[in-house]
Formats: structure tokens, C-alpha cells, sequence
């Protein structure tokens, strides 16, 4: 047996022993919630005969879950996403995710990047996400009890005489994916770019494109997050820029907010390929019907 299928033979027999620790542990009705609990039985015929042909035919989800925990002196839940790259722990980490109404954005933020920088610290070598849900429950309990204005963004309360003559980077990042069908990182697509207030779109399935549009910062700080997530093949396929007044950037926006387009009528069915006539009015719409070109060398 070579080195990578060692490799993936040793995570996934991990990821198993882990999430059946966790299921003795939060057992409690509506506790814990496998999305696709088909994906223990292909993991499971995987290592009964872990060859290259097999990791096609059975790894081709990940093993995607959520847990409640207690927060607060309310005991108010919430829920934490996890999602196991196939070569967690050893070499992937893992993609987890917070919902909760009970901590404002800027507390949100805050936490996420704490978080990013403790499952950085974890050993590699087993597997982490007890340690990461006992952390976060005290983490959460502690930023709860915190004042809101402790964690205001500096660059939002500060003023400059030639606050509309500012100049700023605009930026535009088309990106093309193998594909986006995993829920978490929907979601988390759709979280992120609105936390950063950037505008565009995510299109899910086969193939996924994401376009977000904004300042440099926040679109570089998006791509900096999305791409750690784990995937098949990601990339950027092309970067639009422009410097202008901060107040004339509005204006270079060519979507309204940040959504999620399906542009076919079934995500989960057919591998969700996209109907490309919808697809392309769409992009004609906004002003973007070269990338067709692209996006799929299309004339």
C-alpha cells in the first residue's frame, strides 16, 4: 500500500473513531446531527479495501455534522458546523463553523479568527474536536458576558477631514471551482461575504464560481479564508481592479448584496450542473457577459 493511501486509510479511521466518540457523548435527542449518514457506510467499505479505485468510489463526501452546545446564563444553544476534510487531522484541518444569534458581528468575527488561530495550535496528530467544542463553550460564555464596544472596529468610528477624497483599492475576483455542494461551505461563502461586506455571487454545484467585489481588503481577506477551506481544485481565474474616492466606489458595484444563485432547478439532483442560457443572461445582465469567455472559453 503506498503513502497516500496509508495516509487517507489512517484519517479516515480517525474521523470514525472520533465521531462515534462524540455520539456517546452528545446523545441527548437533537444534540448531534450527521447530515449524510451514507458517508460512515462508504467510509467504512473503503477500509475494507482501501485501494485508489475505492478512494474514487467511496471518499467522495465528507463527513459533515452539527452539535448544540449550552451558552450563557440562559443556557441559549447553539449550533457548531463541523466539516472533515478527508485528510483530517494529519494534514487538513477542519472546517468549523458557528451559528448563534447571541453575539453581535464584531464579536462573530472576533471569535472566528480566535478560533482559526486554536485548531492552528492543535496537534495534528489526533484528532481535535472535543478539545475545540469544550473551548468554544467557554469562549463563547466569556464574550457573551464582554461589552459590544470592546470589539468595535477602530477604522469605523474614526473620521478624516478628506474622509469622501480617500482614496481605495476596488477590487473584483472571479473564482472557479471543481465544485460547491458541501451546505457548511455554502453557507460559510454567503457568511463571509456578507461580514465583509462584499457584493456578488456564489453559484453551487458543477462547476462552483463565486464572484465578490468590494475593497482589495476584504476581497484578499475573503480569498485568504475561503480557500483554506479544502477543496478538489480551486482557483482565481481573473482579478478586476480599479482605485477610486471612497465615495465613488459604490458605483463600480455591479451586484446588489451578496447571494447564492442556483441557476438549475435541482441542486442535489444530476450533480447540480448548472443550465449555462440562465447562467449567461444573468452574467449579460450585470454587465459581465465576457466571462464567458472566462470562465469557459465560450466566444
Amino acid at each position: 500500500m503506498d503513502d497516500q493511501l496509508e495516509m487517507y486509510k489512517e484519517c479516515i479511521t480517525k474521523q470514525l473513531e472520533e465521531v462515534d466518540m462524540l455520539s456517546s457523548i452528545y446523545c441527548s435527542p437533537g444534540e448531534m446531527h450527521i447530515f449524510d449518514p451514507g458517508v460512515i457506510s462508504d467510509f467504512n467499505e473503503f477500509l475494507q479495501n482501501p485501494t485508489n479505485e475505492n478512494v474514487m468510489m467511496y471518499l467522495k463526501a465528507h463527513l459533515d455534522y452539527s452539535i448544540k452546545l449550552q451558552c450563557g446564563r440562559q443556557n441559549d444553544k447553539i449550533e457548531i458546523r463541523i466539516e472533515l476534510p478527508h485528510m483530517y487531522p494529519l494534514l487538513e484541518n477542519a472546517i468549523v463553523i458557528v451559528h448563534t444569534p447571541l453575539l453581535t458581528k464584531n464579536k462573530e468575527i472576533y471569535l472566528k479568527k480566535e478560533l482559526e488561530l486554536y485548531i492552528e495550535s492543535m496537534d495534528k496528530t489526533e484528532t481535535y474536536i472535543y478539545q475545540v467544542l469544550s473551548w468554544l463553550q467557554d469562549y463563547i460564555d466569556d464574550l457573551i458576558q464582554k461589552k459590544a464596544s470592546e470589539f468595535e472596529d477602530i477604522s469605523t468610528t474614526t473620521t478624516t477631514t478628506n474622509h469622501e477624497e480617500e482614496m481605495l483599492d476596488f477590487e473584483r475576483l472571479w473564482i472557479y471551482s471543481h465544485h460547491i455542494k458541501s451546505k457548511t461551505k455554502r453557507q460559510e461563502i454567503v457568511k463571509e461575504a456578507r461580514n465583509l461586506e462584499l457584493s456578488g455571487f456564489s453559484r453551487p454545484g458543477k462547476p462552483g464560481i463565486i464572484c465578490v467585489e468590494g475593497t482589495k481588503e476584504n476581497t484578499q481577506e475573503f480569498w485568504r479564508t475561503i480557500r483554506a477551506y479544502g477543496w478538489q481544485k480551486i482557483s482565481l481565474c481573473k482579478i478586476e481592479s480599479a482605485r477610486k474616492p471612497r465615495d465613488k466606489m459604490d458605483k463600480l458595484r455591479r451586484f446588489e448584496g451578496f447571494k447564492e444563485q442556483l441557476f438549475c432547478d435541482d441542486i442535489e439532483s444530476n450533480d447540480g450542473v448548472m443550465n449555462m442560457a440562465l447562467f449567461l443572461k444573468y452574467l449579460e445582465n450585470h454587465n459581465s457577459g465576457y466571462m464567458k469567455k472566462e470562465l469557459f472559453g465560450l466566444e
